[in-house]
């Protein structure tokens, strides 16, 4: 919400476009978690954006007019619809006072009076004499500037940006990365250079540089086995049931996550039953980093029992062909029975294009990395990344996909997909993924 309210006071269209975007995210999380409160903010800030930047804004304003007549006051808060305006500034608490500031080695702890809110803004900016990585936090720093020497970067600035919003710089005349993770009231941000200058090779050789399972502690990744319970999920081969096989599957992933350092939950540990919105509202309580949804696939008749098989990941958009649409409606059944048409459509077309981007690259990433580890001992077929409207990934806060480990319909991969040798090297391939996803990120 921070985030969306900063990017929608500003002036430059982009930017106002971002807070437009933020508050579509809100809003997908407030229909997720049944928070009328928070959907009422939401819509408030999408009514602000769109009005900025001269776009329609009749239908919030309908929705938030019916919302606020099912609360006790409506007939206080109605009366002032028809001119909605939202103060600037107006719903943002008082500002966090920045207290401390600890210099480590190839990290900086910075300590606030008040838990941070996770979704502080990083931006970079480049030119032919320097390089910089700029955090923006609402806040307050005890002085105007503070300037740090360190020894990763030339230069740490501390800047009060505006009233409610400062600014963290590093800069140095080459490139560097950054990642940061917060506790509570303290945030935590890491520095390291990929490469070591030639001419500092010899006279410098301890230059800070984060191992990856350090990186790896401060990531939060959610593995969830589909169905359960009264779900059984797809029956196949020899009355193998999927919910049964993902579940061992995402125990597998789950204790290799674990083993590279990252820190993993699980959706569920056992066969009971999990509704789909309540999995992506457990990983955004959490605030995982990624979400990861194991699934199997089944033929939609006899007939195509041997024909169909294959590996495929799917992460959320409006499905484009009807494969992906019969595979979504299959994995959807339980929860969306109940929904309209025009409830499953507001999802989809209110998903984040960011988050869009990034759950296709770690679609990517984990597909070629299955794919990679079970080639070296099985002929398996690859059904590719594709698009699909998966209610289980949406309201994830994070980028989100849907791994279809194999044909539970087809003889020669159920007895695959439920073989332990087999789900191992299939989990060794997730990790992998996972890990080629966030290097990808480190090296950027």
């Amino acid at each position: 919400m921070q985030e969306a309210q900063y990017y929608c006071s500003q002036k430059s269209k982009n930017a106002i476009y971002k807070g437009l975007n933020s508050y579509k995210s809100v809003y997908i999380k407030s229909l997720v978690d049944e928070d009328e409160n928070l959907r009422i903010k939401a819509l408030q800030g999408l009514i602000q954006c769109s009005q900025k930047l001269g776009l329609g804004i009749n239908a919030y304003k309908k929705e938030l007019y019916d919302l606020l007549n099912r609360h006790k006051k409506a007939s206080k808060k109605s009366s002032r619809l028809k001119n909605i305006k939202v103060t600037k500034g107006s719903s943002l608490p008082s500002p966090n006072r920045l207290k401390k500031v600890i210099l480590g080695k190839g990290y900086i702890e910075y300590f606030f009076d008040k838990p941070l809110d996770k979704k502080y803004s990083k931006k970079i900016s480049q030119n032919k004499s320097s390089y910089k990585i700029i955090y923006i936090i609402e806040g307050k720093v005890a002085t105007k500037y503070r300037n740090y020497r360190l020894k990763t970067v030339k230069s740490m600035r501390i800047v009060q940006k505006d009233k409610n919003y400062l600014q963290i710089i590093f800069e140095d005349p080459e490139k560097f990365s950054t990642d940061s993770s917060v506790e509570g009231a303290k945030l935590k941000i890491f520095l390291w250079k990929k490469t070591r200058p030639k001419a500092l090779a010899k006279s410098s050789p301890k230059l800070s540089i984060i191992p990856p399972s350090i990186i790896y502690s401060k990531k939060i990744i959610v593995i969830d086995a589909g169905h359960g319970g009264k779900d059984s999920g797809a029956v196949g081969y020899k009355g193998k049931r999927e919910k049964d096989i993902v579940l061992q599957i995402a125990k597998r992933v789950y204790k290799k996550l674990k083993a590279k350092g990252f820190k993993v939950y699980l959706t569920r540990r056992g066969d009971y039953f999990v509704t789909l919105r309540n999995r992506t509202k457990f990983a955004n309580r959490v605030k995982a980093n990624l979400f990861i949804s194991i699934h199997a696939n089944a033929a939609p008749t006899k007939s195509k029992y041997l024909m169909m098989k294959g590996i495929e990941t799917f992460f959320l958009s409006p499905a484009r062909s009807e494969r992906a649409k019969r595979i979504a409606a299959l994995e959807n059944r339980v929860d969306m029975k109940n929904l309209s048409y025009y409830s499953k459509n507001v999802f989809l077309n209110f998903i984040n294009k960011e988050t869009t981007i990034l759950s296709n690259k770690l679609a990517i990433d984990i597909q070629r990395n299955v794919l990679y580890t079970l080639r070296k001992k099985y002929h398996v077929v690859d059904g590719g990344v594709r698009p699909g409207p998966f209610w289980v990934l949406v309201g994830a806060q994070m980028p989100a996909i849907l791994i279809e480990v194999g044909y539970i319909t087809n003889p020669t991969e159920a007895m695959r997909i439920s073989n332990p040798y087999y789900q191992n090297l299939l989990a060794e391939g997730v990790v992998k993924g996972v890990e080629s996803y966030f290097q990808h990120k480190l090296e950027k």
